[in-house]
Protein backbone atom coordinates (compact mmCIF):
# COMPACT_ATOMS: atom_id res chain seq x y z
CA UNK A 1 0.00 0.00 0.00
CA UNK A 2 1.36 3.33 -0.56
CA UNK A 3 1.36 6.57 1.76
CA UNK A 4 -0.92 9.20 1.86
CA UNK A 5 -0.66 12.78 3.25
CA UNK A 6 -2.77 12.57 6.15
CA UNK A 7 -3.08 15.67 8.86
CA UNK A 8 -3.58 14.88 12.63
CA UNK A 9 -5.69 17.18 14.85
CA UNK A 10 -4.90 17.20 18.24
CA UNK A 11 -6.27 18.54 21.23
CA UNK A 12 -5.71 18.34 25.16
CA UNK A 13 -8.29 15.93 27.66
CA UNK A 14 -8.12 18.84 29.69
CA UNK A 15 -5.94 21.74 31.12
CA UNK A 16 -4.18 19.40 33.84
CA UNK A 17 -3.14 17.20 30.58
CA UNK A 18 -1.92 20.01 28.90
CA UNK A 19 0.06 20.92 31.74
CA UNK A 20 1.74 17.95 32.09
CA UNK A 21 2.58 17.03 28.47
CA UNK A 22 4.04 20.84 28.03
CA UNK A 23 5.76 20.64 31.57
CA UNK A 24 9.41 21.04 31.06
CA UNK A 25 9.49 21.47 27.42
CA UNK A 26 10.54 25.31 27.32
CA UNK A 27 13.75 24.35 28.95
CA UNK A 28 14.42 21.16 26.95
CA UNK A 29 17.51 21.61 24.56
CA UNK A 30 16.23 19.14 22.12
CA UNK A 31 16.61 20.17 18.52
CA UNK A 32 14.42 19.89 15.73
CA UNK A 33 16.67 16.85 14.66
CA UNK A 34 16.70 15.24 17.72
CA UNK A 35 13.02 15.68 17.59
CA UNK A 36 12.46 13.98 14.37
CA UNK A 37 14.79 11.26 15.00
CA UNK A 38 13.07 10.10 18.11
CA UNK A 39 10.12 9.38 16.06
CA UNK A 40 10.69 6.47 14.35
CA UNK A 41 7.97 4.65 13.58
CA UNK A 42 7.45 0.85 11.41
CA UNK A 43 4.47 2.62 9.37
CA UNK A 44 3.60 6.48 9.98
CA UNK A 45 5.75 9.53 9.65
CA UNK A 46 5.24 12.24 11.43
CA UNK A 47 6.90 15.43 8.83
CA UNK A 48 6.01 18.23 11.10
CA UNK A 49 4.74 19.94 14.48
CA UNK A 50 2.49 22.66 14.34
CA UNK A 51 2.08 24.44 18.00
CA UNK A 52 0.20 27.44 18.81
CA UNK A 53 -1.18 28.73 22.46
CA UNK A 54 -4.45 27.43 21.25
CA UNK A 55 -6.37 24.27 22.31
CA UNK A 56 -5.40 22.48 19.56
CA UNK A 57 -2.38 21.81 17.20
CA UNK A 58 -1.71 19.72 13.71
CA UNK A 59 0.74 17.11 12.79
CA UNK A 60 1.09 16.10 9.06
CA UNK A 61 1.82 12.33 8.84
CA UNK A 62 2.45 10.12 5.50
CA UNK A 63 1.06 6.48 6.42
CA UNK A 64 -0.81 4.08 5.07
CA UNK A 65 -4.22 4.52 6.96
CA UNK A 66 -5.59 7.19 9.86
CA UNK A 67 -5.42 3.80 12.08
CA UNK A 68 -1.64 3.44 11.57
CA UNK A 69 -1.48 7.07 13.28
CA UNK A 70 -3.72 6.68 15.99
CA UNK A 71 -2.70 2.97 17.08
CA UNK A 72 0.73 4.96 16.59
CA UNK A 73 0.16 7.31 19.00
CA UNK A 74 -1.59 5.03 21.57
CA UNK A 75 1.26 2.96 21.33
CA UNK A 76 3.38 5.80 22.25
CA UNK A 77 1.18 6.77 24.87
CA UNK A 78 0.01 10.23 23.66
CA UNK A 79 -3.57 8.69 24.06
CA UNK A 80 -3.20 9.18 27.70
CA UNK A 81 -3.09 13.48 27.18
CA UNK A 82 -4.57 14.11 23.87
CA UNK A 83 -8.02 13.18 21.41
CA UNK A 84 -7.10 12.50 17.88
CA UNK A 85 -8.79 12.73 14.63
CA UNK A 86 -7.12 12.48 11.12
CA UNK A 87 -7.97 13.82 7.96
CA UNK A 88 -6.45 13.09 4.42
CA UNK A 89 -5.03 16.14 2.58
CA UNK A 90 -5.71 15.95 -0.83
CA UNK A 91 -3.57 19.23 -2.01
CA UNK A 92 -0.30 19.87 -0.12
CA UNK A 93 2.02 22.47 -1.13
CA UNK A 94 5.04 23.64 0.24
CA UNK A 95 7.01 27.15 -0.09
CA UNK A 96 10.22 25.06 1.35
CA UNK A 97 9.29 22.05 -0.77
CA UNK A 98 8.63 23.59 -4.35
CA UNK A 99 9.50 21.10 -7.34
CA UNK A 100 7.04 21.74 -10.18
CA UNK A 101 4.48 19.13 -9.15
CA UNK A 102 1.19 20.43 -9.92
CA UNK A 103 -0.68 20.06 -6.74
CA UNK A 104 -3.79 20.82 -8.01
CA UNK A 105 -4.12 17.90 -10.11
CA UNK A 106 -4.58 15.90 -6.38
CA UNK A 107 -7.97 17.74 -5.64
CA UNK A 108 -9.54 15.63 -8.66
CA UNK A 109 -12.80 13.88 -6.66
CA UNK A 110 -12.68 16.44 -3.70
CA UNK A 111 -16.38 15.92 -3.82
CA UNK A 112 -17.13 12.40 -4.34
Amino acid sequence: MTCKSLMAIHTFHSDEAKQEFFGGMPESETTDREWAEGWPFEKPRCVATLVGKDDFFFCPWEAESQADIISTLTEKGLDEYIFTTVYPTLMHIEQNNLNRREPFKDTTGWDS
